[in-house]
């Protein structure tokens, strides 16, 4: 396995739904920075009520076309 493909196999296999924070962590950025790509749609997310959530498989699936 390239050392590319191991983020994101390791996101995909996260069971539940990701906030902003956990995945500027996994990413090694900012929370800010994961907020700025969320608002451009730059990176896959969804809306409960106000809070901004990332879905694992589409976070993953968007890290490999990068």
């Amino acid at each position: 396995m390239s050392d590319a493909n191991f983020l994101p196999d390791q996101i995909e296999k996260i069971p539940h739904a990701l906030t902003a924070a956990q995945l500027a962590q996994l990413l090694a950025v900012s929370r800010i920075t994961i907020f700025k790509l969320a608002k451009a749609r730059r990176i896959p997310c969804f809306r409960i009520g106000t809070c901004v959530r990332f879905d694992p498989r589409a976070v993953a699936k968007w890290l490999r076309r990068m």
